[in-house]
């Protein structure tokens, strides 16, 4: 600038506001920024300064501020409050002073402390260019431990402004940062080094290009740990480049790379079009899943992951291969997984999965469609040592060391239909072998798959009772040879049973049975939705009862239960009891019999409800016929432990050798 038009500005006092409400207003033309450019002076001095700038959220306010600047001698800042506002930073710093210097249209401020770690070294404003549109900004600050260098400069005598930015960071303490943000969880680590270049419109990123290198060592967080984080990416020719992604743990290793499309709108961050390929070698699997929010308590072992991926065109593509061993998932261990993933446009296909603990198995392959309908097929084969591992309910024999269920499963799924099959090998018994087919498609209800057509056998030869694991630790049934063959189709909700099944020589505990007995054989033949009990034989400490009867099943939701005896069953109830949560059968003499009874239970199949009444026998003769209400007493049944829950007290003609006292057990019982 070969001479000025003004040499020297004094103000007394200066106030400024400027607040960008319409970005289409009329900006100054090139003449009037030449002028400007003329106007600036070579000593300048505002005794008091007051500005105030705001652009959308973002607010910049100096409070009783000061300057002096001059081409022959040093200058000074002070200010008494500067604040920065916006929806990343808000802070406000006090009581500053500064030293200035002007020259050649650039003005220095250095050696200004804003607060304790945060020091400027020095900013220079650069207006040499102001007449051709152009100014810069250079600035070198001691921060958070390190330093922070940037510079800024910005175009704007284009339709397009251009912006060309580059920065970079050292040594910057990361818990100096989290204390001066205000973080409720403190972050350790250090930022040891950053770049940062952009170059284009901020307006318009897609015409941009920038690039970002940044190392992160020591970084903890809550129990989040990482020795060393690396990022670097570079935006150009509306392309993201993911050059790598690295993570770094005592023993763990990620690393990702890639590129992707730069979305055009807001919705298409949403769907990336990504490419790229994923690594990891893990050793420590808690430790590194604690990174992304995991409890590390809940998985340990190691594990090697290798893949890319394809989202172009908003079809999905790739393929990932992983290997671990010595695994442990919320306290089930693995010793080896293995699996190979590969993700199709219309499909994710399972190319192979193994998975082995101890002598456990379990392997298949299949693929899920990726249309709305989510179809999949495939096929599995398992193998476990011990059922007693992965069903909690089962537990071995209290009379004997337990031993292990072998058990072996296939299933064969054709568009979410399954076809499976299996053997239990239960101790000392022949084996159970099963069969099933339904269908199982992804998210079906309970109440749609009651109404599903299936198919369900059931083989059972011979089970040994006395060496049978006990479900709930029960042990309601101790000894006794179960076996049948059992078939169920149509649906859960109206099944159709066939088959029969036969218990011989059953021993019971009485103490925890919902009937006084402790042993009985039974042969129940099923067909469709009834079925008859040909024979059902109980034994008490006292008495001997034969019975039978039949099970009505056609509507599940109230299922009927009627037995009656060969030999006569009384009724001892006295008097009317709400509810009732157990029948005792107790010896009496025949002459002591107001009548015999028929016993009915009804109730839904699944759930409770359920209820049992007496029905006086018509004629002599055994039979099953619907009697007037009168003659029927109705008990609810509750179990529980409840004062109001009683016995229901019935009789029967003792053994030879027991002499009952009729009368005693009456009036204990009333």
């Amino acid at each position: 600038m070969k001479g000025r038009d003004i040499r020297d500005i004094s103000v007394r006092e200066f106030h400024a506001e400027l607040r960008r409400t319409n970005s289409n207003a009329r900006a100054l033309s090139e003449r009037g920024w030449e002028t400007l450019h003329r106007l600036l002076p070579e000593i300048l001095s505002i005794a008091k300064l007051e500005t105030r700038v705001e652009s959308g959220p973002s607010l910049f306010l100096l409070r009783n501020a000061s300057l002096s600047a001059s081409e022959t001698e040093p200058g000074r800042f002070t200010a008494a409050e500067l604040m920065v506002t916006s929806p990343w930073v808000r802070q406000t710093f006090s009581q500053l002073r500064g030293a200035t210097h002007w020259e050649a249209n650039r003005l220095t401020l250095a050696g200004l402390t804003l607060t304790h770690g945060l020091d400027l070294q020095a900013a220079t404003v650069d207006l040499a260019r102001l007449g051709n549109r152009r100014m810069g900004l250079q600035f070198d600050v001691d921060a958070f431990g390190g330093k922070l260098r940037a510079t800024i400069s910005n175009e704007w005598h284009s339709p397009h402004s251009n912006w060309k930015i580059a920065g970079g960071a050292a040594d910057l303490s990361l818990a100096q940062i989290s204390d001066a943000l205000g973080f409720t969880d403190r972050v350790n680590g250090l930022l040891h080094a950053s770049n940062f270049t952009f170059r284009g419109n901020l307006a318009e990123p897609d015409r941009a290009t920038a690039s970002l290198w940044g190392e992160l060592s020591g970084l903890t967080w809550r129990d989040r740990t990482a020795e060393a984080l690396m990022l670097g990416a570079a935006l150009y020719n509306r392309k993201i480049e993911l050059q790598q992604l690295y993570i770094r743990q005592k023993s763990n290793q990620f690393t990702l790379n890639g590129e992707a499309a730069l979305p055009a709108t807001s919705s298409e961050w949403l769907r990336p079009d990504f490419r790229g390929n994923i690594s990891a070698s893990i050793n420590q699997l808690g430790e590194f899943l604690a990174l992304f929010g995991a409890n590390p308590a809940d998985f340990a072992g190691k594990i090697s992951i290798q893949g890319s991926m394809d989202t172009h065109a908003r079809n999905f593509g790739g393929n990932v291969a992983m290997e671990g061993a010595s695994l442990t998932f919320f306290e089930h261990d693995i010793d080896s997984f293995s699996a190979k993933v590969t993700l199709k446009p219309s499909e994710l296909e399972i190319e192979r999965f193994d998975l082995v603990r101890k002598k456990d198995s379990l392997s298949g392959e299949g693929k899920i469609d990726l249309s709305p309908e989510h179809k999949y097929s495939g096929t599995i084969d398992a193998w476990t040592n011990d059922l007693r591992d992965y069903v909690s309910i089962l537990r071995g024999s209290s009379r004997q060391k337990a031993r292990p269920i072998p058990v072996e499963f296939q299933a064969t799924i054709d568009s979410s239909q399954w076809d499976t099959r299996g053997v239990i090998h239960l101790p000392k018994s022949s084996p159970l072998s099963f069969t099933a087919s339904f269908p199982l498609p992804i998210g079906i209800t309970w109440s749609a798959f009651q109404v599903s057509p299936l198919k369900i056998s059931l083989d059972f030869p011979a089970l040994f009772l006395a060496a049978a694991p006990q479900f709930f630790d029960s042990n309601i049934l101790e000894e006794g040879i179960l076996s049948g063959k059992i078939s169920l189709s149509e649906t859960l909700e109206q099944p159709r049973i066939v088959g029969e099944v036969q218990l011989v020589n059953g021993k019971l505990a009485s103490s925890e049975s919902f009937l006084n007995v402790i042993g009985g054989s039974s042969l129940a033949i099923f067909d469709g939705n009834h079925a008859s009990l040909e024979f059902l034989n109980l034994e008490t400490k006292d008495v001997d009862l034969a019975l039978r009867g039949e099970i009505d099943f056609e509507n599940t939701k109230e299922v009927v239960v009627r037995i009656a005896g060969s030999t006569p069953i009384f009724d001892l109830m006295s008097r009317r009891v709400d509810c009732v949560n157990k029948i005792e059968i107790a010896p009496v003499p025949p002459p002591f019999a107001p009548g015999a009874t028929e016993l009915e239970l009804r109730g839904p199949l699944l759930g409770s409800g359920w209820s049992v009444s007496l029905k006086e026998e018509i004629g002599s003769q055994f039979s099953i016929v619907s009697t007037p209400d009168s003659a029927e007493r109705i008990f609810p049944l509750c179990f529980g432990t409840g004062p109001e829950e009683k016995t229901l007290l019935l009789g029967a003609v003792p053994r030879a050798e027991v002499a009952p006292n009729v009368d005693q057990k009456q009036e204990k019982r009333r």
